[in-house]
């Protein structure tokens, strides 16, 4: 990261994209974003992940108390008010939660969780961590996994393919016991956005294909392997584009899957 007057803490990213920073810092931090690219990634990872907190949690604000909770509350006149206590409280947690587990997620190892953004080292390729970050935001939503379904496979395809500016095929795992659940679109690096898509077997377990353009070509295609925190992803360069197939599967099952991606897309 380039040397600034005042560094940009992880507080501030994720208060700028809460829209808590006022007009003078929000203009410094715009800035900096635009000139690092690994600060543009960790903004999209938050914004991604703060997406997929309001998909889970927004639909519990509009539901209706209970009656049995009213009833059981009528004699103490207060009981709204405690009841929006606890609400509140519960909603501070989720968002000390939330901003917990971004700072986990993003930091380099040993790297102190208030610590100044740094450039450092990382310890994976930037497009493979974006997609670990992708995987362990979305895979766990129940209404909303993704933002286009399989029934509207060719307008996934299409608008997917238009937004990465690359002809995209989605492989077909029904062999590996996987089918499509759908897919979306995901910032990357500038100008360079990713794309995500989610398949589901028969007993609900999920996995993520991640891929868009790299900053450089490599003629590099062989496999890689990682895991962090129970999620395995196997990982391959074909010219400038960068695949990562994700998922909480053993090591065989998910390279058997990531094999048939491979092929299908040309490997």
């Amino acid at each position: 990261m380039k040397a600034h007057a005042q560094p940009v803490t992880l507080d501030e990213l994720m208060a700028y994209v809460d829209g808590q920073l006022d007009a003078e810092r929000r203009q410094q931090v715009e800035a900096l974003i635009a000139s690092d690219p690994l600060v543009a990634e960790r903004v999209a990872g938050m914004r991604a992940q703060r997406q997929a907190l309001h998909a889970h949690y927004d639909p519990v604000l509009t539901e209706p108390i209970p009656l049995r909770l009213l009833a059981s509350q009528r004699q103490t006149g207060s009981s709204l008010s405690r009841m929006a206590s606890i609400a509140a409280s519960v909603l501070i947690g989720l968002a000390l939660g939330s901003a917990g587990t971004w700072q986990y997620l993003t930091r380099t190892p040993g790297m102190p969780a208030n610590m100044a953004l740094g450039r450092g080292e990382i310890d994976l390729p930037r497009f493979v961590h974006q997609a670990a970050v992708a995987h362990t935001a979305y895979v766990p939503d129940v209404r909303r996994p993704v933002e286009i379904y399989s029934a509207q496979e060719q307008q996934l395809v299409a608008w997917l393919s238009k937004r990465l500016g690359r002809q995209l095929k989605v492989p077909d795992l029904a062999s590996t016991g996987f089918r499509l659940v759908g897919g979306r679109l995901l910032p990357g690096e500038v100008n360079k956005p990713a794309a995500q898509f989610m398949y589901e077997n028969p007993a609900g377990q999920r996995i993520t294909l991640y891929l868009r353009s790299l900053a450089q070509p490599t003629p590099e295609t062989a496999f890689h392997f990682a895991e962090q925190d129970g999620i395995a992803t196997f990982y391959w360069v074909d010219l400038d584009w960068g695949y990562a197939l994700s998922g909480d599967l053993p090591r065989a099952t998910l390279l058997n899957v990531a094999n048939s991606v491979y092929q299908q897309l040309g490997g």
